[in-house]
């Protein structure tokens, strides 16, 4: 597992909780994350990538089964995210046929500030 697993799994793991209708964690990025690196060295923000695996990752963990990206349906970002920012994600799936959608929200301070969509497959 890549290094940027393992930290996202680490600051996901713990803090994961099961809701009504899907999944929650809230976390903070820190300077020293590696997702950081280059993205953008003198005002580090927090890749769109980096939430497209974090929600990935959630369902992973709860579901204890690994996954792959077949489709990145939709995403908006709204507001960057910087380090040391207390972000929500949440995340929703339905399963179709052979795949999962995950339907999910990145929120800072009651606000959504990113939208995604996926659908990914049980390796």
């Amino acid at each position: 597992m890549s290094l940027i697993n393992r930290q996202i799994n680490k600051l996901i793991q713990d803090k994961l909780e099961y809701l009504q209708d899907g999944l929650n964690v809230q976390i903070k990025f820190d300077k020293n994350f590696i997702g950081f690196q280059g993205h953008f060295p003198d005002n580090p923000v927090l890749p769109g990538v980096v939430m497209i695996k974090t929600m990935i990752s959630m369902y992973e963990l709860y579901n204890k089964k690994s996954l792959t990206l077949i489709q990145i349906k939709q995403t908006k970002f709204i507001e960057p995210v910087f380090d040391d920012t207390l972000i929500s994600f949440f995340v929703k799936s339905k399963i179709d046929d052979k795949s999962i959608i995950l339907q999910g929200k990145v929120i800072k301070e009651q606000k959504i500030i990113a939208k995604i969509s996926l659908i990914v497959q049980e390796q």
